[in-house]
């Protein structure tokens, strides 16, 4: 591990006080005290999350009074999961060499370490204070998903066709093959417990179609990334997201991008539909909100790419929505019953989706 606290508790005035002024975040007063209040239990499984309130010894009115700071999870199966899949570099990676170019409006980054010997971390950034954070649970509301659906459109339309050359190449590529061996391995690990756990959740179709995808997970993975490929957020969904009149024209800000890479778009796109947004509404918005995600595209510049290219891609998307719901319903710790609360209504509303769409279809010949 590297040269910094290892959680936030462990933060003092002393060190915030000097990566702050090294970032020019802080000039003059010092950093008199700190204290860590925690906001990730149940909700940012896979890290620690906390507000950081920050006292002055003097005037200091241009630095912030609370920042947030992130750094990986204490429970050790979740740890396993985010080292295996790479999750801690890949935020780094974005917050330092990406966020200042995102179209959809990220917190800013005041600070941060990374050691790749073991992912260790730390990451300081803005806190949004006063912006209203979504609802997993209770899903988006429409507003709120036609604001997404804008937001994530305009990101990979930034991107899109670029994310192979440029620098850009040397960001996580979800086409990479150990990536999908890993998933596939995690995924086959997960599956049997995930049915028992939430056995009331999914129907026969989707607990056969999560079966048949177990030993053609990788292959599912490499085909989602191997057509039309952008730079994805990978966990985008509405606990990630935040809403708001301060935060630019789409009125939304994106948080967490531990997922984060190079891949296909429509998996942030089918992710955002079938996990954050009530079954009811997506069966009535379905196509209207794919349809302004594309009509988003085309204002950007994307071309070759028609609305039935988009639609196919969507469903084939949607199958990975399967590899989320078993990770986090077979044995990942999930913190409180917020967690489990979210888990399972994400897991009722993947089920209607993959059965609706009839996506097990689309699987590949094992």
């Amino acid at each position: 591990m590297g040269d910094w606290p290892g959680n936030s508790t462990a933060i003092d005035a002393e060190w915030l006080d000097g990566v702050l002024r090294r970032n020019g975040v802080l000039s003059g007063a010092k950093v008199g005290s700190v204290s860590a209040a925690d906001l990730g239990v149940g909700v940012g499984i896979m890290g620690e999350v906390s507000r950081l309130s920050i006292g002055y010894d003097g005037p200091a009115p241009a630095a912030p009074s609370s920042i947030i700071a992130k750094f990986p999870t204490a429970d050790p199966v979740n740890l396993g999961v985010a080292r295996m899949l790479f999750f801690y570099p890949r935020e780094v990676a974005f917050y330092t060499q990406l966020a200042q170019h995102s179209p959809i409006r990220t917190p800013r980054l005041l600070h941060a370490e990374l050691d790749m010997s073991d992912h260790s971390f730390v990451l300081l950034l803005e806190d949004m204070r006063g912006a209203t954070l979504g609802d997993q649970i209770a899903g988006l509301t429409p507003a709120q998903a036609e604001a997404a659906i804008t937001a994530i459109g305009r990101l990979h339309g930034a991107w899109w066709g670029k994310v192979d050359s440029g620098g850009m190449d040397a960001l996580f590529d979800f086409a990479n093959p150990q990536y999908g061996a890993a998933v596939q391995a995690g995924y086959q690990g997960f599956l049997a417990p995930a049915l028992s756990n939430f056995a009331d959740c999914y129907g026969d179709y989707t607990k056969k179609t999560a079966e048949r995808l177990a030993p053609v997970a990788a292959r599912v993975i490499k085909d989602l990334s191997s057509g039309a490929r952008t730079f994805v957020h990978g966990d985008y969904r509405a606990d990630n997201l935040l809403f708001g009149p301060g935060l630019g024209d789409d009125g939304i800000a994106a948080v967490d991008w531990q997922i984060s890479g190079r891949g296909g778009p429509l998996y942030d796109v089918a992710y955002l539909i079938c996990n954050s947004i009530p079954t009811a509404y997506r069966q009535q918005a379905e196509k209207t909100l794919l349809r302004r995600y594309h009509d988003t595209l085309l204002h950007m510049g994307v071309q070759g790419f028609s609305f039935d290219d988009c639609w196919e891609a969507y469903r084939f998307a949607v199958l990975c929505g399967l590899f989320v719901a078993v990770f986090t319903s077979g044995g990942m710790d999930l913190g409180n019953q917020r967690g489990r609360d979210m888990v399972r209504a994400v897991a009722h509303r993947v089920d209607a989706a993959v059965t609706e769409l009839q996506v097990g279809d689309l699987l590949p010949a094992a």
